[in-house]
């Protein structure tokens, strides 16, 4: 088991020892690698084996409609998410990775745990568990009760320092003077509970409506911190959200490129992080962008929105997801709750914020006016 901070390294880390000390070491073993949500499994640790196979240059065979990749000495990883947990009921493993472990329930892995009995010549069968360390059935099962057969390795991002930028080392350290909670988990990599969130009327879903009253668009920008845009749709005073556009070190150049693709329609809006020169070429490249509204009292006011809506998440925007589940006030050094968010990871949050300026751009009788015009289109 490997616990620990952010920006520690515990994914690739364990994606390599995998490969090279129990996959290619020995012949036709098998690996099953999962997360809660087969999206969110294919958009992370999928992409990161494939990554590492062709940084070691070794050839593989990919069967991308069932998600398995097989080795050349007959070594098997079978991607499987728990939500499609029936297609693993029979199978046997020798290694099961279950990547952000808090993701599960204890039944989860008490069920995975079965599924660990295929032959293995002499070999140990493992479990292999990576996450953060926010309290959950994990920190209570392996930490505090302390199991006798399992194995604790605990980092902290000073072990993988020499990979990460110094902003992000220095946006981790600063956490101490935004709140306690977030510097224990993410910077200490210690166990500490989230309380206080921020959204909890927002549902998971896999359908959306085929049709909206608006679609807009919430854009961050970053480089080193990723960039964000999201696709919202407007339906009955409802929000959907509906796409992301999620990655880090876009030029402005990038960025348009991938826009390009991303927007559906280039008379939407979109509404943008207040960076005018990165506005302005985007503008000149056709899209319809403006800049939202920063103010203190405004992120206050779309945050109040936003809580008054009900916000329903298309599963693949698994971001997005990570981030409103984290997504909390902060607290000062006595507890008291402080009428603003902590700013870390927060970056679809302030692009679906940004977003809301749709709603608070117009007034009620201007708004429900231009969505009775296209819904007569």
């Amino acid at each position: 088991m490997v616990y620990g901070g952010a920006g520690s390294g515990k994914s690739y880390t364990v994606t390599q020892f995998l490969i090279v000390e129990k996959l290619l070491k020995y012949k036709n073993k098998r690996l099953l690698v999962t997360r809660k949500t087969n999206p969110a499994l294919i958009a992370t640790s999928y992409k990161l084996f494939l990554e590492w196979l062709e940084r070691f240059g070794i050839k593989y065979d990919e069967k991308k409609s069932k998600q398995i990749i097989t080795l050349p000495n007959g070594s098997e990883i079978l991607f499987r998410g728990m939500d499609n947990y029936h297609k693993i009921k029979s199978s046997e493993f020798n290694y099961i990775w279950m990547e952000e472990a808090t993701e599960f329930t204890l039944q989860d892995y008490l069920q995975l745990k079965l599924r660990l009995r295929r032959a293995n010549a002499g070999q140990k069968n493992q479990m292999f568990l990576t996450f953060n360390p926010e309290s959950s059935w994990t920190t209570d099962y392996f930490l505090k009760q302390k199991q006798s057969d399992v194995g604790i390795l605990h980092t902290t991002y000073k072990d993988n320092i020499r990979f990460l930028d110094d902003d992000y080392v220095k946006t981790l350290e600063d956490l101490i003077n935004q709140d306690l909670s977030f510097y224990q988990i993410y910077t200490l990599g210690e166990v500490a509970e989230l309380k206080n969130k921020v959204y909890n009327n927002y549902v998971i879903v896999k359908d959306v409506p085929a049709k909206f009253d608006e679609i807009v668009y919430g854009l961050d920008f970053g480089y080193n911190n990723p960039t964000a845009c999201l696709k919202v749709g407007i339906k009955d005073d409802d929000i959907y959200i509906l796409d992301e556009l999620y990655e880090t070190h876009l030029t402005n150049e990038d960025l348009i490129e991938k826009l390009k693709n991303f927007v559906d329609n280039r008379y939407d809006e979109i509404y943008s992080d207040t960076e005018p020169d990165r506005i302005k070429e985007i503008e000149r490249a056709g899209f319809n962008i403006r800049a939202a509204k920063k103010a203190k009292q405004k992120v206050a006011n779309g945050i109040d929105l936003l809580k008054r809506k009900k916000i329903y998440i298309h599963e693949d925007c698994i971001n997005t997801i990570d981030e409103i589940k984290n997504y909390k006030y902060k607290e000062d050094s006595k507890g008291n709750i402080l009428d603003e968010p902590v700013k870390f990871k927060d970056h679809a949050m302030d692009a679906m914020r940004y977003a809301c300026e749709y709603f608070m751009g117009y007034d009620e009788t201007a708004r429900n006016i231009k969505i009775k015009i296209k819904r007569s289109v």
